[in-house]
């Protein structure tokens, strides 16, 4: 399993200590039909802007339960979401969408939408 940090404070998904809660995250083209050639044409598309109590209910259909729950009890908790990625031109992309980085960063410190997040892991495939 990949190892999630996430820097990403604004997300209903956020955990102290960088730690993602999601069940899933989703790793995107900024842009759904162009090629993502660096850094910043990426984003998580999980992203929930934690604006108010609805943010949280409507980004619990996503929740790790159990995850977070511990996660919050211990800080030190591995929280590992699981991870989709479409973004086939990164080097870490794998058949079926998978991500095989053995971690990933997400940043976007005070983001206030998917498109302002980055997978700061994304390396481009030499024939991409």
């Amino acid at each position: 399993m990949t190892t999630v940090k996430c820097i990403v404070n604004t997300c209903t998904h956020y955990l102290y200590g960088d730690r993602c809660s999601a069940g899933n995250i989703d790793i995107m083209h900024e842009e759904e039909t162009a090629m993502s050639q660096v850094v910043e044409q990426t984003m998580c598309k999980s992203f929930t802007h934690a604006r108010n109590v609805f943010s949280y209910l409507g980004s619990a259909d996503n929740m790790n339960v159990a995850g977070t729950i511990a996660g919050l009890v211990n800080p030190e908790y591995l929280v590992s979401p699981s991870i989709s990625c479409t973004v086939s031109s990164c080097e870490y992309w794998a058949e079926g969408a998978r991500c095989v980085a053995e971690a990933i960063e997400v940043n976007g410190l005070h983001s206030d939408e998917c498109q302002d997040t980055n997978c700061k892991t994304f390396s481009r495939r030499a024939n991409a």
